[in-house]
């Protein structure tokens, strides 16, 4: 058996850093190759290319874009196709620290003590309706107790971050559209490392964000939930979204909901 990996082009890089980390774990677990379309190359990850093979398939995305069924590899010996994000907090939890390790992530002394850094995803979830909007995120700034707040965004041009900023918030994001960018650009990394390196955070329902939340050594992670009756906005009822990206290690993770 073989795993290959294979990102959609307009995937951003949180996204396939989910497709990469698990079909990673998955050759692990059955002690086989990993081939991908493209590397990672933010994180100086260059795997076997898959323009060789000749595969036989089983898709990821064969029960939902989330779930992955292990039970269809039970005496299969062919080729497993990662091309769905399998956004399951559970598939990595045990393997933190090894993909610790894989993203090259080491345990710094933390930075911006006693501040929030804020994590905005904005761009088209404007569009398709999954933008949490100014109430939210002043509402979630003063329950955190935290009054210097740090804003990382896709989309520092936005109406609710020149709002944040006029009420005293600092606008600390690399560059526009920073959090696109799966070239290696060096703006996408220093977003992260904010995020990685930060005592307290707060992410957006974002992949972007959760890969330095899930990886990191905080004090304090602030996850997003949604009342609404929408896919993709993280919502309270698991019926709505298969989607599963809550932890909780040493109690440092809590559920703010919208």
């Amino acid at each position: 058996m073989r795993v290959i990996v294979e990102y959609d082009p307009y995937n951003r890089l949180g996204n396939r850093m989910f497709q990469y980390a698990f079909g990673l774990l998955l050759a692990k677990k059955y002690d086989c190759e990993l081939y991908c379309n493209e590397g990672l190359p933010n994180f100086g990850i260059t795997p076997n290319p898959i323009s060789s093979l000749q595969p036989t398939l089983i898709r990821a995305r064969s029960i939902g874009e989330q779930y992955f069924d292990f039970n269809v590899l039970e005496n299969f010996d062919g080729d497993v196709i990662i091309d769905s994000w399998v956004q399951k907090a559970e598939y990595y939890t045990k393997d933190r620290d090894l993909l610790r390790k894989v993203f090259g992530i080491r345990d710094l002394e933390s930075i911006n003590k006693d501040e929030l850094i804020l994590h905005i995803r904005g761009t088209d979830y404007n569009q398709l309706g999954q933008f949490l909007g100014y109430k939210f995120y002043k509402s979630l700034i003063h329950d955190s107790q935290l009054t210097k707040v740090k804003i990382v965004t896709d989309d520092p041009g936005c109406e609710t971050v020149g709002r944040l900023i006029q009420d005293g918030c600092e606008l600390a994001t690399a560059g526009p559209g920073s959090q696109f960018n799966i070239n290696g650009d060096k703006s996408a990394m220093d977003d992260m490392k904010l995020l990685l390196y930060s005592e307290n955070i707060a992410i957006s329902q974002s992949s972007f964000a959760w890969w330095p939340a899930f990886l990191g050594y905080h004090k304090k992670i602030i996850f997003p939930y949604s009342r609404r009756q929408n896919k993709q906005m993280w919502p309270l009822d698991p019926q709505i979204d298969d989607a599963d990206l809550f932890f909780d290690f040493n109690h440092t993770c809590v559920k703010y909901i919208n």
